[in-house]
């Protein structure tokens, strides 16, 4: 079935089913939020909203508190096509639009709304052929709920996010450092956050998965008063509530981005490789968020996802190393300084 379909029947079931499907990753899956939120708002408890995903990414549909039941698959939707049938759900909500979803859009057989990917015009941003940038992510999502009258959210539009408090003791104020990236191109390099730590005289919380253990304990060794590293000793609930309750969130285009933005913690996202005019930036953040571009370089990205880099091929360096320690501290500073 596709979107097609008369009002009469859309507002005639009034405790609808709902399935909605992103398989990854973690900050794309952040993302979905508003749409659970926009749902639950209009429905409360009347409507069953339920989320599918790989099992790996489970913790990051596990920080959307309006979602009932969360299914997950390992590759294949055929795992568990037959016994998401007999839910009987009324729609799928494809957040992800993949081989995945399409499949199993097909076992389900039931309306579904299918979010655009703008796949040509974010390539065409990359190529140079294009300039404007294209609509959010979160905002193409949302649309897909008008045809229920629903319109997006002008309040708590992220809902709540689950937070579990660490076993490790947090200072009573820190900055948090969020270096990783699933690619190069969008992760902050080693020098930059030793500069960082230098000159700013706070305390840093620096999160992040197993892969950034190394990075976290050398910054933690070479500042043992200053540092602190959770680096692959929290989960996710626990690193939203690290960023929840610091005073300002530092990282790039990655899952932590969003997660801080969620949580309304400032924050100052650094791109490199990637661009916000792709339509991935921090989404109804906190008012008194910075962005940094890599310098010199214009608006224009080198890759969809930051795994490669137009730049280096010629001898340069990566783009977010042209985002200077000096920027990130004077953003610091202009956060800070205006903090009530």
């Amino acid at each position: 079935m596709n979107t097609k379909i008369s009002a009469l029947y859309l507002y005639a079931v009034h405790q609808p089913k709902f399935l909605i499907a992103r398989f990854s990753s973690i900050g794309d899956i952040v993302m979905t939020a508003p749409v659970v939120q926009a749902l639950r708002a209009h429905y409360g408890d009347k409507a069953q909203i339920d989320f599918i995903t790989l099992a790996k990414f489970k913790g990051a549909a596990e920080l959307i508190s309006a979602i009932d039941t969360i299914y997950t698959v390992e590759k294949s939707t055929a795992e568990i096509s037959s016994d998401l049938q007999k839910n009987g759900y009324d729609y799928l909500i494809d957040l992800h639009s993949n081989v995945r979803s399409r499949s199993l859009a097909r076992a389900l057989n039931i309306i579904t709304f299918k979010v655009n990917k703008l796949g040509a015009a974010r390539l065409s941003l990359v190529l140079g052929m294009r300039k404007k940038p294209v609509e959010h992510f979160i905002e193409r999502s949302l649309n897909l709920l008008s045809p229920f009258s629903i319109s997006q959210p002008t309040s708590n539009p992220w809902g709540t996010i689950n937070c579990t408090a660490p076993s490790t003791t947090l200072p009573s104020n820190y900055i948090v450092l969020a270096p990783g990236a699933a690619h190069h191109g969008k992760e902050l390099p080693e020098s930059t956050l030793e500069a960082i730590c230098t000159k700013v005289d706070s305390h840093f919380v620096i999160v992040g998965g197993p892969d950034m253990q190394l990075l976290g304990s050398s910054l933690a060794s070479k500042f043992p008063k200053k540092v602190t590293s959770l680096c692959g000793l929290s989960t996710l609930s626990e690193t939203a509530f690290v960023m929840r309750n610091s005073s300002l969130a530092i990282g790039g285009d990655t899952g932590a981005m969003h997660i801080a933005t969620a949580v309304n913690t400032p924050l100052i996202s650094v791109w490199g490789c990637t661009r916000p005019s792709l339509g991935l930036y921090p989404w109804q953040t906190h008012p008194s968020s910075i962005i940094l571009e890599p310098n010199d370089r214009g608006h224009r990205p080198c890759s969809r996802h930051g795994a490669r880099c137009r730049h280096k091929k010629f001898g340069k360096d990566l783009c977010i190393t042209t985002v200077t320690p000096e920027s990130i501290i004077d953003a610091i500073n202009t956060i800070t300084q205006t903090a009530p």
